[in-house]
């Protein structure tokens, strides 16, 4: 039943169902009737410093704390000063003020350098104290 009011809705908004991806009709990338999933600026910037960052700093020395079973406090605090940690926190509390989306695209890039020094870093989530000396 539920399945038949998806296709009938999709015929008569002209969607197309496939069941291959290359046959598939791409998104229009932005319309007056749509959405646009296109990142901005802003997101872009924050994507490409947490890229960098995971394959610069986090990738390098990944194993080394894997093995060692050490607390990553070095990529910690480097995370905290490019500002890829607590970013959800409001900006009257010291914090980015980011949005879930914003967050995730930062948490993403970082786990792809290492899962588990991603996880060190996005734990705390403002519980955490980092200094700098």
């Amino acid at each position: 039943m539920l399945w038949s009011k998806v296709l009938k809705v999709g015929v008569q908004t002209g969607l197309r169902f496939s069941s291959g991806a290359a046959r598939t009709a791409p998104l229009a990338k932005s319309s007056s009737a749509g959405f646009s999933f296109d990142l901005t600026e802003q997101q872009k910037e924050f994507q490409e410093v947490a890229r960098k960052f995971a394959r610069e700093e986090i990738i390098p020395v990944a194993s080394e704390y894997d093995k060692s079973g050490e607390y990553p406090v070095p990529l910690i605090r480097r995370a905290w000063e490019l500002g890829l940690m607590n970013c959800h926190i409001p900006e009257d509390c010291g914090g980015l003020g980011l949005s879930s989306f914003d967050s995730c695209l930062i948490t993403e890039e970082l786990a792809y350098g290492c899962t588990g020094v991603q996880t060190a870093i996005a734990a705390p989530r403002g519980s955490a104290k980092i200094t700098r000396h």
